[in-house]
């Protein structure tokens, strides 16, 4: 977060390392597969994805303890996970919604995950994809700065290929948001 150090997944573990060094800390060696992790802005927590052989979790690291504990196992697919610009949210992909790609939020604190919701909406493009379903994915969700909207890329109104980029609002109270848009 103050731009003096890096954390990154290699080889199924998540590393530390100052920029300009040539020494990196090991931060998780468990039995999951870690990988796409996030910094939280206040440095305080790393958000990543951990492969247990049956689902993809969403994992938070205490960077001050060194612990990690999971933040959501449910069976689904959760990835790609990312911090809002003022570190009380996350944004991930999770497939927890009819097995599809969608993005979640959910608020944070202390390293506890809140109630997710779903912010993409679930929609039959009736095209007919022969890569994917016909009901259309989102991936990539990345924060705008003032934290209102993420930035995904979805396949909808596409027969081939991942799509095009769309903007979505996010509410993080949780009033209804509007429809997502096309850039």
């Amino acid at each position: 977060p103050d731009g003096t150090t890096l954390v990154y997944a290699m080889r199924g573990t998540l590393w530390r390392q100052r920029v300009g060094s040539d020494e990196a800390e090991q931060l998780t060696d468990g039995p999951g597969y870690d990988y796409q992790p996030d910094w939280s802005p206040d440095g305080r927590w790393i958000v990543y994805s951990s492969y247990t052989g049956s689902a993809i979790q969403l994992r938070v690291l205490d960077v001050a303890s060194g612990s990690s504990r999971v933040l959501l196992d449910d069976g689904a697919v959760h990835v790609e996970p990312r911090w809002s610009p003022d570190g009380t949210h996350l944004a991930w992909v999770a497939t927890s919604h009819e097995g599809r790609f969608h993005v979640m939020v959910a608020s944070v604190r202390e390293g506890t995950l809140g109630t997710p919701h779903r912010v993409t909406e679930d929609r039959d493009s009736g095209l007919p994809r022969y890569y994917y379903s016909r009901v259309d994915h989102y991936l990539s969700p990345a924060w705008s700065p003032n934290g209102r909207e993420l930035l995904v890329v979805s396949n909808r109104g596409r027969l081939w290929g991942t799509g095009g980029l769309w903007r979505v609002p996010v509410d993080t109270a949780g009033a209804p948001r509007a429809a997502a848009m096309r850039l």
